[in-house]
């Protein structure tokens, strides 16, 4: 009755009174009238129908007012996003995302995650839609990170997280100014005022030396990251089996006899993914790509449930794991651990030589994984040929799996696909967890197998649920962006490795010519680091998304999320879907709708949250690499310049390690040249060029500001490949500044 009643007035064209709506709905018992008009309440307070004045009915998305989400800026700023829900004047059921800007002075001290009402009847500015906040109907603010500071007698924290900072929290106790805390607040006076408590107390920010995980964890909450788990889930862990019970099994494909095993990292403790292989009488290979089911213990709506929604992913931080789900449920009964029962969502494909998925299926499964093992391992099997004795009696499904991987491998590049071939460095910590050094991330034979078989299930489960007309949360990736394409072969000539094979749009549009210019980039030596990150940033950033534009960068038209559901919410979610939308056809209509509604919401705020989570863990990163540095104060090292600007220069260590030469350091008076990309001396010293190789001193390395200060002795030598017409436009550029640049005062 609930939809019914939705229905009428979604379809209505004017508020309509409830006898009227009595007559469309055909109710005529007091008894079905009584039951309407608490649905209506009900409606109402969850502002999904508007009540006018003199008490006649209409949909909320027929008035100017909309329910959604703010998403706030550091400025108290932000966007609300609303999700739309209408029938088309063809019944169609129609679902999308809006979104509308809101300034500070119309945000009512609305903070990021506020659920909101606003007002829309403003025009647009400069072609996007604006809002008025007119009530905050919801916030979920049980604790917040801060800096104690005070005022008087009196104590106050200030959040740590920029975008809640109009909060205005007064502690109910004395504390250290300075001194960094997480508070539980305990009463709200209003909107934006609140009494805490502290219930945790970090290292302070002039400390010598800090914990290792205070680090991580201070860098998380300014990103909205947090490490709690509301009460109500540490409740329901409690109802939550640690093995896999007789009834679990029922109406589930029994494949615990396969040799199923997992392949993963030494120290791995959240296992969500196994393989599988046979090979078949006709040649073509079995393949299946296990899945641990999470979604068998977490119901939609359940307290840890919402927990994991708000988290939106796992965050992988400078060695520390903060997890989407507590570690009895990321790394116990929904780990795939070796010998013991699981229940798992099996993705079955008949795969042939070519790498063609002929058939293919999804199962409800129960698995029992024969052998963990780990990436070094697998890289001495098949690079080597080194088999440790427990891993003789699946050595030779490992070798057919790689054999297969290469193929699917080649057939993506053919296809298109976009790589980078760009080492990354990582954080390495002792048995005791404390910092020991920084260390390549190598990506190796092992890794690359186990990346394949994972995209071949997101891909084939995408096109399933799109073939039989669900909704799914996509994972997308559009084309690059054509201007700072530009601007990156601006920079390429400038550098000396000018690419004028294709024009920047070709290069945009053309998979085949974004793959040559890949490959040029592997050929500029000590710039190739440097290049291939100014390349990646000139594409667009892969997203969640309910519309389907494919992905550019790995070349696929379908893809989505399936084979992470231990840490990533959009992949539990495709869990649910294949359940209720493949898996349930009596009830596929229903439950398709149930989805198209929830889905553009759960795209929007899981995107926004792995963006806090990559910028999280680019900040731990970076605080751990200068509190690394520290020890080298006064050596002195060899570098290549990777940046120039007004702000100084960016420089990058043998170790790839990257610090900073600021203006103050250097000699004389400088001014950046942005058309030739070059620092330029304005008093007769050494001008500076992307490529030149330097000796440098360390002069000062800090955790807390993250920056890698650097001075320098002098020149290894000058990047000669940079254009005699671009050093020449440079000279001529300079002539016109220098006089004048003597008579005011330039940056130093």
């Amino acid at each position: 009755m609930d939809k019914k009643v939705l229905d009428v007035l979604k379809k209505t064209k004017k508020a309509i009174s409830l006898d009227r709506l009595f007559e469309k709905l055909e109710v005529t018992t007091e008894d079905e009238k009584v039951e309407v008009k608490e649905i209506l309440d009900n409606l109402v307070s969850k502002y999904e129908v508007y009540e006018t004045p003199n008490h006649n009915y209409i949909a909320m998305s027929k008035t100017s007012y909309r329910r959604g989400h703010f998403y706030g800026n550091k400025n108290g700023s932000g966007r609300v996003v609303v999700t739309v829900d209408y029938i088309d004047g063809e019944g169609k059921h129609v679902v999308y995302n809006e979104e509308y800007l809101v300034d500070k002075d119309s945000a009512l001290g609305a903070i990021d995650g506020d659920e909101v009402l606003i007002d829309i009847a403003n025009k647009d500015r400069k072609g996007s839609k604006v809002g008025v906040v007119k009530d905050i109907l919801s916030r979920d603010l049980e604790y917040i990170a801060g800096e104690v500071y005070r005022v008087g007698s009196a104590f106050f924290v200030k959040p740590v997280d920029k975008k809640k900072q109009n909060i205005t929290i007064a502690l109910d106790e004395e504390a250290i100014e300075g001194q960094r805390v997480e508070v539980a607040l305990t009463e709200s006076n209003s909107n934006n005022f609140y009494t805490g408590k502290i219930v945790r107390t970090f290292d302070h920010k002039d400390d010598p030396q800090e914990q290792e995980d205070d680090d991580v964890l201070w860098e998380a909450l300014k990103m909205g990251i947090t490490n709690d788990f509301s009460d109500e889930s540490i409740l329901q862990l409690q109802h939550i089996p640690n093995k896999v019970l007789d009834t679990d099994k029922i109406g589930r494909h029994d494949i615990t006899d396969w040799e199923i095993f997992t392949i993963d990292g030494k120290d791995t403790k959240d296992i969500d993914d196994a393989l599988s292989c046979k090979v078949l009488p006709n040649g073509n290979r079995l393949v299946g790509v296990h899945i641990a089911d999470v979604s068998h213990y977490i119901p939609w709506d359940s307290p840890l449930d919402k927990d994991a929604r708000r988290k939106g992913t796992s965050s992988y931080l400078g060695g520390k794991v903060l997890p989407m789900f507590p570690h009895q449920i990321s790394n116990g009964i929904c780990s795939l651990n070796p010998n013991v029962d699981r229940l798992a969502m099996s993705v079955i494909m008949e795969v042939d030589k070519n790498g063609h998925v002929v058939n293919r299926n999804i199962w409800l499964s129960v698995i029992n994984s024969k052998l963990k093992m780990t990436y070094d391992s697998v890289n001495g099997i098949l690079k080597d040929g080194v088999v440790p004795e427990e891993y003789s009696k699946h050595a030779d499904t490992l070798r057919e799996l790689n054999k297969l991987a290469l193929v699917l491998r080649k057939n993506r590049i053919k296809k298109g696909a976009v790589e980078f071939d760009r080492p990354e460095l990582k954080i390495v910590l002792d048995e005791n967890g404390i910092l020991s050094g920084i260390d390549l991330r190598v990506q190796d034979v092992g890794e690359n197998l186990i990346e394949e078989f994972m995209l071949l299930a997101n891909e084939n489960v995408d096109e399933m649920l799109e073939k039989n007309g669900s909704p799914v949360v996509h994972r997308v990736h559009d084309v690059p962006n054509e201007e700072r394409m530009l601007n990156f072969l601006n920079l390429l000539e400038a550098v000396g490795y000018p690419f004028n094979k294709y024009s920047a749009d070709e290069l945009c549009s053309n998979k085949r010519a974004l793959q040559e210019l890949t490959a040029h980039i592997r050929n500029t030596g000590n710039l190739s680091n440097m290049l291939s990150l100014s390349l990646v940033r000139c594409m667009s950033r892969a997203k969640y998304s309910h519309i389907n534009i494919g992905h550019n960068g790995l070349a696929k038209e379908n893809y989505c999320h399936f084979t992470s559901p231990i840490r990533r919410y959009p992949d539990l979610t495709v869990h649910r879907i294949v359940k209720d939308c493949l898996m349930d056809p009596e009830n596929w209509k229903r439950n398709q709708r149930k989805w198209e509604t929830r889905i553009p919401e759960i795209c929007y705020h899981s995107s926004k949250m792995e963006r806090a989570s990559d910028d999280a863990e680019m900040e731990v990163f970076n605080r751990r690499c200068a509190k690394y540095m520290q020890q080298f104060v006064g050596q002195e090292f060899e570098a290549t310049v990777i940046g120039l600007s007004d702000k100084g220069i960016q420089i990058q260590l043998d170790s790839m390690i990257e610090g900073r030469v600021r203006p103050k350091y250097l000699p004389g008076d400088y001014e950046y040249n942005p058309e030739t990309f070059s620092l330029l001396s304005l008093s007769g010293n050494d001008d500076y060029y992307i490529g030149d190789r330097l000796s440098v001193t360390l002069r000062s390395s800090d955790p807390e500001s993250k920056h890698i200060d650097f001075s320098i002795n002098g020149k290894v030598y000058e990047n000669k490949l940079v254009g005699v017409a671009s050093k020449n436009k440079t000279a001529k550029v300079m002539a016109k500044t220098r006089e004048e640049s003597k008579k005011k005062r330039t940056y130093r």
